[in-house]
C-alpha cells in the first residue's frame, strides 16, 4: 500500500482519489483556500457538487489549513490537481510542506514562459520547487466525473525518466482507468495546454453550421476540417515548444481534444462563437467566474506565433482563436485557408 496526496480537491483531483482507493493506497485529498465548499461537503459525506457520488469513506479529507509537513512526508506521491491560475499557490504551498524529495504529478493545464520562449510547466516548475524530485505530466483524454464513475478512461503520465512515469501510473493504473507511459513530458504538456485552445475553434464548428435534420442540429463536415486541421497545427506547436510532433496525434493530443470538444468551458466558449457571439460576451455572461483555459493559452501562444514569419499559413485556425480572444470579438475562419 503506498500512501498518495492530492493536493487541489476540485473535480478531477477528487476524481483521481477513485482508482487510488480501489488499488489499496492512502489517499488524502487536501482542498486549496478556493475549494471550501466542496470540501465542506464530501467532509459531510456528501458528494462533490461535480460528482455523482460521494468518495470512498477511506478517503481522508483536509482543509487547506489542516496541510502539515507531515502530511507531505509521509506521501509517496503528491499530486497536484489546481487550474492554471492556481500554480503560484501551488509553488508556494509546495515549498512551505514539502521538505524531503518527492515525484509530484500534475493535472494542471497551461503554457509559461521561460528567458523569452514559450515552454511548458514540465521546464519550469522544477526549478521553482526545491524538492520536487521528478515532474510527471498527466494529459490525455479524461472527464472527472466518468473517471469518478468508474467509467473506462484511458490517460498518459509522462516524466523525463520513464521509470518515475512508470511508478505512478503503476499505483493507478485499474482495470478502468488504463494508463500509458511517455518520456515526451514537455510534448504530453503542451498538448495538454494546446487542446484547450483548439477546441474552442472547432467546437465553434458545430454550431457555426447547423444542421436541423439531424437529432443533435450539428452537421459533420466543418467540424472533421478544422478538427484535421487543429491536430496539424498542435503537432506543428508542440515540436516549436520543444516536445515530440507524434504526441499529437496520441491521447494527449487528438485524444484529448476530442473529449474536450465533446463538452466543457472551451467547448462552451466554442459554441458562443459558432453562433457569433463574442468572448468577452461569452465571459460577461454564461461563463462569468469561470476559468477557460483556452483563453489564458492563447494569450500566451501569441508570442510564439508573432515570432513564424507564416503563421497565418500554417496556422490559420490558431491565429484565428487568438484574434477572437485579443480582440473580445467573434471568430473569423475562412474554411478556404485550408489544403491550398
Amino acid at each position: 500500500m503506498a500512501k498518495i496526496l492530492i493536493l487541489g480537491a476540485g473535480v478531477m483531483g477528487s476524481a483521481l482519489s477513485i482508482p487510488a482507493v480501489d488499488n489499496g493506497h492512502a489517499v488524502t485529498l487536501v482542498g486549496t483556500p478556493l475549494d471550501g465548499e466542496p470540501v465542506r461537503r464530501m467532509k459531510a459525506g456528501e458528494a462533490h457538487p461535480k460528482l455523482d457520488r460521494p468518495l470512498p469513506d477511506n478517503v481522508v479529507i483536509f482543509a487547506d489549513h489542516e496541510l502539515t509537513s507531515e502530511h507531505m512526508a509521509s506521501a509517496d506521491l503528491v499530486i497536484i490537481g489546481v487550474s492554471s491560475p492556481g500554480i503560484s499557490w501551488v509553488i508556494k504551498r509546495l515549498n512551505e510542506t514539502l521538505l524531503t524529495p518527492k515525484p509530484v504529478a500534475f493535472v494542471t493545464k497551461g503554457l509559461d514562459r521561460k528567458h523569452g520562449r514559450i515552454v511548458t510547466y514540465a521546464q519550469t516548475l522544477p526549478g521553482q520547487v526545491t524538492n520536487m524530485a521528478a515532474f510527471i505530466g498527466i494529459g490525455g483524454p479524461c472527464i472527472a466525473r466518468e473517471l469518478a464513475n468508474r467509467y473506462p478512461t484511458t490517460s498518459v503520465y509522462a516524466c523525463r525518466d520513464r521509470q518515475t512515469a512508470a511508478f505512478a501510473a503503476e499505483l493507478l493504473r485499474t482495470p478502468y482507468y488504463r494508463l500509458a507511459v511517455n518520456d515526451d513530458v514537455i510534448g504530453v504538456e503542451a498538448c495538454a495546454a494546446l487542446k484547450n485552445f483548439f477546441a474552442i475553434g472547432v467546437s465553434a464548428m458545430q454550431t457555426r453550421y447547423p444542421d436541423t435534420t439531424r437529432a443533435d442540429g450539428q452537421s459533420k463536415n466543418p467540424t472533421a476540417a478544422a478538427f484535421t486541421q487543429a491536430a496539424g497545427e498542435m503537432a506543428m506547436l508542440c515540436e516549436r515548444i520543444g516536445g515530440r510532433c507524434d504526441t499529437a496525434f496520441d491521447l494527449a493530443g487528438i485524444g484529448d481534444l476530442h473529449v474536450t470538444v465533446g463538452g466543457g468551458r472551451n467547448s462552451r466558449l466554442g459554441h458562443g462563437l459558432g453562433r457569433n457571439q463574442t468572448v468577452s460576451g461569452m465571459m460577461a455572461s454564461e461563463l462569468a467566474g469561470e476559468t477557460v483555459e483556452g483563453i489564458d493559452t492563447a494569450r500566451v501562444l501569441v508570442e510564439l506565433l508573432n515570432t513564424v514569419p507564416s503563421a497565418k499559413t500554417d496556422f490559420p485556425l490558431a491565429c484565428a482563436i487568438i484574434a477572437a480572444v485579443l480582440d473580445g470579438g467573434t471568430l473569423d475562419f475562412d474554411f478556404a485557408t485550408l489544403f491550398a
